[in-house]
């Protein structure tokens, strides 16, 4: 029966000119490519080679048989990559983070890499993402720390350091950098929906009355038309707002580092995703 890689190594001699070179450029004995060319010949009933005492040369047989060959190794090619494609489609990339950002970069990495595939996203707390991790009920999680477990990958993502978005007549403009201790007591809106972030903004401004918006339009009308203080990180702000000015909040909670997990099973899946997210452009995604 012939083999696909008896037919990359006829290509091969095709296109080096003798079998020593072939055999150099394919990493295998010149003995051991002779014999596997031999078997070829057998297979087919013919002969691919004219032969002298120190040399051989494809003739009409063996220049046929290349063309065929290439035909042959594209259509497998493609059938690959069309059956990847299928299975790809069928398929669902479930991603779970402990807060919005990181699921903006990985959703659009991920779309990029995938287009075949259906995306899903959640937020939810970082015990229940390790649990649903490891139930499989997530393709991959977003968490602020890595996990010390072999059978499972952690790349480092990004940091997001969260600000304070402010008019520039607001009194808090003066300030260069600022703390939770400086901001609480004082009316604020944020969005509901970002996760671990609001548990921190309500745990370290007790004081504070934090206006909560579901909808993301809403809040940016009302941050246009108002002065109240709003929240914004070094993510968001590479989308600038008019007339605002961003204070970075110095406190250690207000500083928060990312880690991709995934099982190790899935390493072939997501082998780029590292180097993709590293070179996120935060603008063409906001």
């Amino acid at each position: 029966m012939i083999e696909l890689y008896q037919l990359e190594q006829l290509i091969t001699i095709a296109q080096s000119g003798t079998i020593s070179k072939a055999a150099e450029k394919l990493l295998i004995s010149q003995p051991g490519l002779t014999r596997s060319i031999q078997r070829l010949e057998e297979d087919l009933d013919l002969k691919l080679f004219d032969r002298t005492k120190n040399k051989i040369t494809l003739n009409e047989n063996g220049q046929l048989a290349v063309e065929y060959a290439k035909n042959i190794l594209k259509s497998t090619h493609q059938m690959v990559e069309e059956l990847q494609k299928f299975d790809r489609s069928h398929s669902t990339i479930s991603i779970g983070s402990c807060t919005p950002a990181p699921l903006w970069g990985l959703k659009y990495t991920l779309s990029h890499l995938y287009p075949e595939s259906k995306i899903t996203e959640q937020l939810e707390s970082q015990d229940k993402l390790l649990k649903g991790l490891k139930e499989n009920n997530y393709s991959l999680i977003v968490l602020t720390h890595p996990i010390e477990d072999k059978d499972y990958i952690c790349i480092d993502m990004f940091e997001e350091n969260l600000y304070i978005s402010v008019p520039p007549a607001h009194p808090l403009a003066l300030f260069n950098e600022i703390s939770f201790r400086d901001l609480d007591g004082q009316s604020i809106l944020l969005l509901s929906h970002i996760g671990f972030w609001s548990e921190i903004c309500q745990q370290m401004l007790p004081k504070s009355h934090l206006l909560f918006q579901e909808d993301t339009s809403i809040l940016n009308e009302l941050t246009k038309v108002s002065a109240l203080p709003n929240f914004r990180s070094n993510i968001t702000i590479q989308k600038p707002e008019k007339n605002r000015v961003f204070i970075p909040i110095t406190d250690p909670e207000a500083k928060v580092h990312y880690y991709v997990i995934y099982h190790k099973d899935k390493k072939k899946l997501f082998t780029s995703l590292k180097k993709d997210i590293k070179d996120l452009d935060w603008n063409e995604i906001l």
